[in-house]
């Protein structure tokens, strides 16, 4: 199996961008796992959002927009 993203055509959905965040401790400082039930939490959600909205490609993102896709 590949990774998550589909490098080719840059296709990735937000699920998937967590996932890729959540998996490396490095990311700590923005996104940490939460308990034992698959919970997360986003501890910088600013940065969070500015990185989707790099990865995406839309230098507008913010918190806001982010929570919305997330619902």
């Amino acid at each position: 199996m590949g990774s998550l993203t589909n490098e080719s055509s840059g296709q990735i959905q937000l699920w998937q961008f967590l996932l890729e965040l959540l998996s490396d401790s490095s990311n700590a400082a923005c996104i940490t796992w939460e308990g034992t039930n698959g919970e997360f939490k986003l501890t910088d959600p600013d940065e969070v959002a500015r990185r989707w909205g790099e990865r995406k490609s839309k230098p507008n993102m913010n918190y806001d927009k982010l929570s919305r896709a997330l619902r």
